[in-house]
């Protein structure tokens, strides 16, 4: 479907701090100064090794009993689990193929030096990924009470100040802010110590119906309970844009004319579709 790699956020370096990390499709390992990327299923029988979320240390196939050490060694075969390296960005956000600007949000979280991984959430859908991207980068649904009630009385649309790049767009609101980076990632900061970072995985990349997601959330521990679950009520409001974009069932257009100014980084989006996957 895409034409190249496709930039990706797959974590945030304090969820090293314990050991690596499972994702959906990688196992994180820090190695001095960069992160390596292994395999997450077993390259003996393609066995899946751990569940996404955990924090492991030695790694082990339950499949044949075959076992690697911390940092991918294999202990009892002669099968290899790297599979690729990533960088830290100035952000202190694991990267892959994409090029952090020169930006607030880079600054922002460059600053923030007390994270600590929390918890994630998932789920998964049958409808999609595309639109669901779409409805990401749309204003005009929380404009006039749309699918978001709650976010529509919490958030003052003629208070957010949007910002775009290559491949990325950027909303600030009073309280934080929200980062898209295409066609995968959605990135939100609330103000001093919060932290999210959720990802879909399509089922099939070369087909749009179908994926599922992971949020990760990291705090530093000024943030209260309270603060945290007022924060995590980000999760409430994706789940409602997942369902939106399960009711879209036609396959996915770019917009290419806007009824109103908050429906510019749909057009920013759409541009991003056009030039980077083949239709």
């Amino acid at each position: 479907m895409f034409k190249s790699k496709v930039p990706l956020v797959l974590s945030h370096i304090s969820v090293l701090d314990d050991g690596n990390y499972v994702l959906p499709d990688y196992i994180l390992n820090k190695y001095f100064y960069e992160v390596r990327l292994f395999r997450k299923n077993c390259p003996h029988r393609m066995y899946p090794l751990h569940h996404p979320g955990e924090i492991v240390q030695n790694i082990h196939c339950n499949l044949h009993n075959f076992n690697w050490d911390k940092f991918g060694n294999p202990l009892d075969n002669d099968k290899k689990l790297i599979c690729g390296k990533a960088e830290v960005g100035a952000s202190n956000l694991i990267i892959k193929d994409f090029i952090e600007p020169d930006h607030k949000w880079v600054s922002d979280l460059q600053n923030e030096t007390s994270l600590k991984y929390s918890h994630f959430y998932s789920g998964e859908s049958n409808g999609s990924w595309l639109w669901l991207m779409d409805i990401e980068a749309d204003l005009l649904h929380v404009w006039r009470n749309g699918i978001h009630p709650l976010l529509y009385q919490q958030v003052k649309l003629e208070d957010i100040k949007l910002d775009q790049g290559d491949g990325w767009i950027y909303q600030e609101h009073p309280s934080g802010w929200w980062l898209y980076i295409f066609p995968y990632v959605f990135v939100e900061y609330g103000s001093k110590g919060k932290l999210a970072i959720n990802r879909v995985f399509p089922k099939n990349p070369n087909n749009e119906f179908g994926y599922t997601w992971m949020t990760q959330f990291f705090y530093d521990d000024s943030v209260s309970a309270n603060d945290k679950l007022i924060f995590e009520t980000m999760e409430d409001v994706f789940k409602q844009d997942v369902e939106a974009s399960s009711k879209q069932t036609v396959p996915y257009f770019p917009l290419m004319n806007s009824t109103n100014k908050y429906e510019s980084h749909c057009l920013h989006f759409g541009e991003w579709y056009r030039k980077n996957v083949n239709t």
